[in-house]
């Protein structure tokens, strides 16, 4: 079952700059997507570049690179 209440809740932990919710989260929108982390990271990015607040689309955008330099 895919949980689309996953993507809304990456924004929040990328709000409130809680690393390691935003990372389990965001692996758990790869493995429901059958994408690889990388990939999810830039729906992320270009999803939250479309449709959020500035402030919202600043928090995801550096939690999006929080998170690539950790898994680099």
């Amino acid at each position: 079952m895919i949980d689309l209440s996953l993507p809304s809740k990456f924004i929040d932990a990328s709000v409130d700059e809680d690393f390691d919710k935003a990372l389990k989260i965001a692996k758990l929108i790869a493995k429901q997507h059958h994408i690889t982390l990388t990939d999810e990271l830039e729906i992320l990015s270009d999803s939250a570049a479309m449709a959020l607040s500035i402030d919202e689309m600043t928090a995801v955008f550096s939690m999006v690179e929080d998170i690539r330099n950790y898994e680099a």
